[in-house]
Formats: structure tokens, C-alpha cells, sequence
């Protein structure tokens, strides 16, 4: 969502009351043009008949000179971003990308190219870069905390590195060694994990450790964060999940994920209801074996566990993925905040 400043309701009210004393002004103008009686009355009470006219145009002046203020201000923005503008005569490689001819670049320094913070390219001459084709980019350069970024516009849905990311958001690049390396898309419909498909929208992200790292076949190291939204489900572990934070290796295997069951679901004795947490176990959890689950009820709801007494919020399952339950365990104790979720992404 876009935050938007608006004005205070003074502001409407003046406003209102110039406009009111401004149209009354010029219907007393044009009455005085064509009345001759108008014309008398107001010679008889010049005093009384001047001030009212006065007190009219003072008011109502008000709106037309905040509406030529507005004009003037935007007019000068024009003239500036138009001195910042520059169109390339030849095809030119800025922040590692080979710009067309044609290309318009927006300066933040007039006059050297290197500061461009966006570049317009030619309809029939989009930019490559890493294969995929720009129509717009945006640069942002660096600063203390973060890399130089590149966000790249695409008319279409474009393949990069095995996954197809949709026109409708912008792509992110991190600029290396002047080179642009892919960051972030959102997906486009037609991308599958598992043999199953990935919800369209979901953000993919690179890992910052593995960004620019090949890696090769056996490494569980992560590389891509994909992350989901909205109400289509992704079966993980063969639960059906919402909101999943999911991190996968340079062969899609995943590594480890998080996320909210989406329906009631039933593992070994236990029923676990929606909204349920559930995530990969910390091998370092005492009890906790490789690919054990960490079940969290949400607040104001239990899981229910057959023959025994229900789990309530606040405290978490370690389960085995065959359905064994191997302890229950506070939240404190299994690693799990115990607050309302609160997610940074995209």
C-alpha cells in the first residue's frame, strides 16, 4: 500500500470558503455588468459596497493562488527531472548492464551517466540482463547498510535460473563486481516443486550466503528462500500449509521450512487444528532426530491427541514424520516465540 499524505481539514475548509467567496465575487461583478440598479445601490453605498468586495477578493483569492502554486511547484519538478534526463546515442554498459540506444537515462547528477537511478529502454530494444529482457530499470546505489540493487521491469513472464517470474512485480538484482546477479521475483504461474504447483505469487529469494556461489550436487546449503501468500495451499512433508517459508538447496531439496497448516490435519494421534504452526525441528532439540516436525497450536486453540490429554497454546509437539510423538515441550524450551507473527518480505 502506497502511504499518502493529505491535508488537514482546515485546509478543505478554506479552501471551501474561497471558492464560495470567489464565486460570489464574480456573480456580484457580472450582476453590476448587467444591472443598472445593481450599479445605483452600489454607487449609494460605496463604503459598505468596497469593503464587502474587498473582504470577497481577499477570501477567494486564496484558492486560485494555491491552485497556481501547485501548477508553478510541478512545473519546476518538470524542468528539473527534465534537465536530468539523457538519452544514450550508442549503446552504453552502466551497473553491468549493456543499455541500448535510445535508452532515456534519469540523472542524479546532470551530466554523468554513472548516477542514473532509472533507465527507460526502447520498446523494440529491451536490456538484457542475465538473459531475461528489462523494458524499465531502477538502480539504487549503495549505501552502509545494503549493496548496490537493480529492480528490472518485464513485459512478460521471463525464465531466470529454472524459475518463471511474473511481469506484474519487478525483478531484484544485486549488483557484484559490477555485475548484476539475480535477487528476488515474485513467480508466475507454471512453476512447480515436487511435482506439485507453486502458488502464483509467491516471493523467491536468493540466499545472501549462496548468492554468486555455485554449488555443487550434494550441498544442502541453502540457496533459494521461497516464500508463499494468499489462500492456495503448498503441501510440505505432506501437510498442507499457508504462508510457508521454505529454504532449498541449488537442487530444489529442501533444507528446512515453516508455516500454518490450512486445514485439520492428522498425524499419528495427533489432530492438529488450522492455523497450527508447524516447522522443521532444530536438530539440536534434545529428543529431536533428522526430518522431525515442531507443532505449535495457535493461540486460543489445542491439539488433540488421541488417548491422551489435548495440547493447548503454548506449548509444542516434537513428532517424528512416521507420526511417533517423541515429547511435548513449552515454547521457551522447543525454541518457538511465543508472539503474534510478525513476517518481512517483499
Amino acid at each position: 500500500m502506497i502511504p499518502v499524505s493529505l491535508p488537514g481539514g482546515n485546509f478543505y475548509v478554506l479552501m471551501a470558503a474561497s471558492l464560495a467567496c470567489l464565486s460570489t465575487l464574480l456573480t456580484w461583478l457580472a450582476v453590476l455588468a448587467t444591472s443598472r440598479g445593481a450599479r445605483e445601490w452600489l454607487g449609494g453605498h460605496r463604503r459598505r459596497g468596497t469593503l464587502m468586495m474587498a473582504f470577497l477578493a481577499v477570501i477567494g483569492a486564496i484558492f486560485p493562488i494555491q491552485q497556481f502554486s501547485l501548477w508553478f511547484s510541478a512545473q519546476r519538478e518538470a524542468q528539473a527531472d527534465d534537465s536530468r534526463k539523457t538519452v544514450l546515442a550508442q549503446p552504453t554498459k552502466l551497473a553491468g548492464v549493456e543499455m541500448p540506444a535510445g535508452t532515456v537515462l534519469s540523472l542524479t547528477t546532470p551530466g554523468e551517466l554513472a548516477s542514473f537511478d532509472k533507465a527507460v529502454f526502447p520498446e523494440a530494444h529491451p536490456a538484457p540482463i542475465q538473459g531475461m529482457q528489462a523494458t524499465r530499470l531502477f538502480r539504487y546505489p549503495a549505501s552502509s547498510r545494503q549493496a548496490e540493487t537493480l529492480s528490472a521491469e518485464i513485459a512478460r513472464d521471463q525464465a531466470l535460473e529454472g524459475w518463471l517470474c511474473a511481469h506484474g512485480h519487478r525483478v531484484e538484482f544485486v549488483v557484484q563486481g559490477g555485475q548484476p546477479h539475480f535477487a528476488s521475483c515474485h513467480l508466475a504461474i507454471g512453476n512447480t516443486l515436487d511435482q506439485q504447483p507453486v502458488p502464483a505469487g509467491a516471493w523467491l529469494k536468493v540466499e545472501q550466503a549462496a548468492r554468486g556461489t555455485p554449488l555443487d550436487a550434494a550441498s544442502a546449503t541453502p540457496r533459494w528462500l521461497l516464500r508463499t501468500e494468499g489462500s492456495d495451499a503448498l503441501t510440505v512433508a505432506r501437510i498442507p500449509l499457508l504462508k510457508v517459508d521454505m529454504q532449498l538447496d541449488g537442487q530444489r531439496r529442501m533444507v528446512g521450512f515453516e508455516g500454518l497448516i490450512a486445514r485439520d490435519t492428522v498425524l499419528g494421534d495427533m489432530t492438529y487444528p488450522p492455523g497450527t504452526r508447524v516447522l522443521s525441528a532444530n536438530p539440536r532439540l534434545q529428543g529431536a532426530q533428522t526430518g522431525d516436525l515442531l507443532f505449535s497450536p495457535s493461540r486460543g486453540r489445542s491439539a488433540r491427541r488421541a488417548g491422551g490429554e489435548d495440547v493447548p497454546a503454548g506449548k509444542s509437539v516434537l513428532q517424528a514424520p512416521d507420526g511417533t510423538v517423541r515429547s511435548v515441550l513449552g515454547n521457551r524450551e522447543a525454541g518457538v516465540l511465543d508472539v503474534a507473527a510478525m513476517r518481512i518480505g517483499p
